[in-house]
């Protein structure tokens, strides 16, 4: 079996899946399955996709979602992810979406971080997202760091920027009824909801080196939920909950804790 099980996510961004799932198979650590998680993309989105096919690492699964009202009943990339966690053999679990790439050895860093740290459940990197407009240029750039032992992970660091032990998800799934939320108004914060969760058992432990890069582009979740424009999705979708929120929630666990 696999030791490293990692999820990917695609919906419509053949700008840039191709480049996703080439820094993937691509890795100085190969012993991984790669799961291409399509919520049911266009056609120009799936002929990027196909030529990795023939690798036998990488196993593909596309939804049947079709209308605006079935993506917004559920947070799908958390449908996606958690049907891909059904599947997952490998003893860790890391995460991509189809606007990041991979460091050639974030995989190969990553795990040997938690081989040589058995006590260790979640290591988070550094990451640097770039924000792109509709011409593809840079606007903006940030390095989001990974300089402390985490426990407030919620909206400090991306769901790509992990890797976590199998093992946390029975503990996740007993004691909140599922692994990712998949619940609509955690749409904009899908990862911070699970890292919250992580959160309540575990801190995130650095490897201060970026080893993942994000693009955020006009057709990000993010971009569409704050867009100026009239976007059906957007305006189907309920009020969003916030980092806040959760942050806090942490906070005050930690204080009963400590009391």
């Amino acid at each position: 079996m696999p030791k490293v099980s990692i999820i990917l996510t695609s919906f419509n961004k053949h700008e840039y899946v191709g480049k996703t799932i080439r820094s993937i198979l691509d890795q100085t650590y190969d012993d991984f399955e790669l799961f291409i998680m399509d919520d049911n993309s266009n056609e120009e989105t799936l002929n990027k996709i196909r030529p990795f096919l023939d690798d036998s690492r990488a196993k593909f699964f596309k939804s049947d979602v079709q209308t605006v009202d079935e993506r917004v009943a559920k947070t799908r990339y958390a449908v996606l992810i958690n049907q891909a966690l059904e599947l997952a053999q490998g003893d860790y679990i890391a995460y991509a979406t189809d606007d990041n790439v991979y460091h050639k050895q974030k995989i190969e860093k990553m795990v040997d971080f938690l081989e040589n740290h058995p006590n260790v459940m979640v290591v988070y990197s550094a990451s640097e997202t770039n924000y792109l407009n509709v011409k593809g240029e840079i606007t903006n750039s940030i390095v989001r760091p990974s300089k402390v032992i985490q426990w407030l992970a919620p909206c400090v660091t991306d769901h790509c920027s992990i890797m976590h032990r199998k093992t946390v998800i029975p503990v996740i799934t007993k004691t909140f009824g599922s692994i990712w939320d998949e619940d609509p108004q955690f749409y904009r914060i899908g990862d911070a909801r699970f890292f919250w969760k992580l959160n309540h058992f575990w801190p995130f432990y650095p490897i201060p080196e970026v080893l993942d890069f994000n693009a955020i582009t006009p057709k990000s979740i993010h971009a569409q939920i704050y867009s100026d424009q009239p976007n059906e999705f957007a305006s189907k979708l309920p009020q969003q909950r916030t980092c806040k929120e959760l942050r806090d929630s942490l906070r005050a666990i930690r204080r009963e804790k400590r009391e």
